[in-house]
């Protein structure tokens, strides 16, 4: 149990980051601040024993170095595929829950380029919902609630720019 509080406060700290990264302006400082939340909630999920969760935010670290030095092109983001499906297959004990980091891993990193402000709105904001449900299942239950959060208020700035259209 002293682990699942243990996970949970570090996840807090994460989540902070997570929604202070809504308040920086500039791609670099963004993708900063996110590497290391993605690296404290890899430590929050190898605490929770979700392995594929871990390795996933430590690939999503990579992803981000690779965005910020602008070299994040075609090839790279299918190598990140390939190794987060490959370290889904080699290290996943979860079953099917185990597979969803990397499902939205790769999903993520196929339309993350996307320029159209709306749908990009739209694709970081359908990509938290089955974090939700991962989080909660593997006993983290500050980073659910922090990723339904997330979800709303995404949601409603999603709401927002469309009516602004």
């Amino acid at each position: 149990m002293i682990t699942v509080v243990i996970a949970n406060i570090i996840e807090f700290i994460a989540s902070g980051l997570q929604v202070g990264t809504g308040a920086i302006k500039k791609k670099s400082g963004i993708l900063i601040l996110q590497t290391i939340q993605l690296l404290l909630q890899a430590v929050s999920l190898l605490l929770l024993g979700a392995v594929t969760g871990a390795v996933s935010n430590v690939i999503s670290c990579f992803r981000n170095y690779l965005c910020y030095r602008e070299k994040l092109n075609w090839i790279w983001k299918v190598i990140i595929i390939i190794l987060s499906v490959a370290m889904t297959v080699v290290l996943n004990d979860q079953g099917a829950l185990g597979i969803i980091p990397a499902t939205i891993c790769t999903v993520y990193i196929i339309f993350m380029d996307v320029k159209d402000p709306v749908r990009f709105k739209l694709l970081v904001t359908l990509s938290f919902i089955p974090w939700i449900f991962y989080h909660f299942m593997i006993r983290s239950y500050v980073g659910a609630v922090f990723d339904a959060a997330t979800v709303i208020t995404n949601g409603i700035t999603l709401v927002r720019m469309l009516k602004d259209r």
